[in-house]
């Protein structure tokens, strides 16, 4: 997935975690007869090495995907009727064959092919997908895979080194050799579903990574690497002017919710997430402080509700509610709330705080099914 927006790149933050990671690695600067640090050529090399063997040890587990379409869509499985369709990248999540990816890379497919490492081509099933995460879990009848491990997304912090391994423009489509590229984290919590999607009841995507790591159609799928050869994660999207890398990439990131939606897909069940019914937005400036006195985070103002019997009607919520509270949690603005409501197992009773016309007030509220709800919804019930 690609947007249209182009915001220019900078090198000082390259510099800022380069020598960041000199001193992780133990290496300490010496210095000049005029005084500035400086580095031997030794350090330099010793940085290179480590990330060649970062690229070894990560590129096994990472696989390139080709998808194909039928000219005839009654005869899907002829191989001579079929019409390349897109291409991406994936990961290797168990040793005897699941390959985690971005839904958008598979969606519509009718033949999908995933090349190892070693070249060696599969034709791949669809285990189950989801939409709304725009993950995707595909099974190959192989064996004995280096699957990933996975690191804790909440100990990423801004300027952290990371990598980025894929199958940019298909160049690993013939024998498999993925690509790794590598840069820094230029931001966490990028909001980028309002850029991405025009329905935000049908995708999501929050809290995403931004990164300057080289990313190009094509990478959708694939792992993000930190240091430890961990996957923090997924990436998804870059933000493009010429349809081409500008440095800004971005990836779904591998909290523990994004774990139990792969997880769930593994098994070949549907993900349900949690839903109020209601529509959310930023708190605005004359509001903010409401929220600000009662010494909570700003919390997510209640624009509308879209349904008259949902959970957040029959709780008693209104248009302008200022929530502060999800679950004791403080909210610190309208996607965190989306994301803890989405995260919430379906029929649980939350308590909630909110701000009314100045008054803080309490409420507990049954989170309903998102898909149940829209679903009715869209047939006016």
């Amino acid at each position: 997935m690609m947007s249209a927006l182009y915001r220019r790149k900078t090198t000082r933050n390259r510099f800022a975690a380069f020598v960041a990671l000199l001193a992780i690695a133990g290496l300490s600067p010496g210095t000049s007869a005029d005084g500035p640090e400086v580095y031997k050529l030794a350090d330099l090399k010793a940085l290179e090495k480590a990330f060649v063997q970062l690229a070894d040890t990560i590129r096994p587990s990472v696989v390139a995907i080709r998808t194909y379409q039928a000219r005839d869509p009654h005869d899907a499985d002829a191989r001579s009727v079929l019409r390349p369709f897109s291409q991406g990248s994936g990961f290797v999540i168990s040793s005897d064959g699941h390959i985690a990816t971005n839904r958008h890379v598979i969606e519509d497919a009718d033949v999908i092919s995933v090349i190892l490492n070693t070249g060696l081509r599969y034709d791949a099933t669809v285990v189950q997908s989801d939409p709304r995460s725009d993950l995707a879990v595909l099974s190959i009848d192989a064996e004995g895979l280096a699957a990933v491990r996975f690191g804790d997304q909440a100990k990423l912090k801004v300027n952290q080194w990371i990598f980025a391994s894929g199958n940019p423009f298909g160049l690993a489509n013939d024998d498999g050799r993925t690509s790794t590229t590598y840069g820094v984290i230029s931001a966490l919590g990028r909001q980028m579903t309002h850029r991405l999607v025009g329905d935000s009841n049908t995708e999501y995507y929050g809290n995403m990574i931004e990164t300057s790591a080289t990313i190009n159609p094509g990478s959708s799928g694939g792992p993000l690497f930190n240091l430890d050869g961990e996957v923090v994660g997924i990436v998804t999207a870059i933000e493009t002017s010429s349809g081409a890398s500008e440095g800004h990439g971005f990836a779904i990131p591998v909290d523990r919710n994004i774990r139990r939606i792969l997880d769930t897909l593994e098994t070949g069940e549907t993900v349900r997430y949690g839903f109020l019914g209601v529509q959310v937005r930023d708190v605005d400036a004359p509001f903010s402080k409401l929220v600000v006195d009662s010494r909570v985070h700003r919390g997510a103002l209640v624009h509308s509700i879209d349904f008259r019997n949902g959970p957040a009607a029959k709780a008693g919520l209104k248009p302008q509610d200022i929530v502060i509270e999800y679950d004791s949690v403080a909210i610190e603005d309208f996607d965190h709330f989306v994301r803890l409501v989405g995260f919430t197992p379906v029929g649980t009773e939350i308590p909630i705080t909110y701000v009314r016309s100045g008054v803080k007030r309490t409420t507990v509220v049954t989170v309903g099914d998102r898909a149940e709800l829209v679903s009715r919804g869209s047939r006016r019930e």
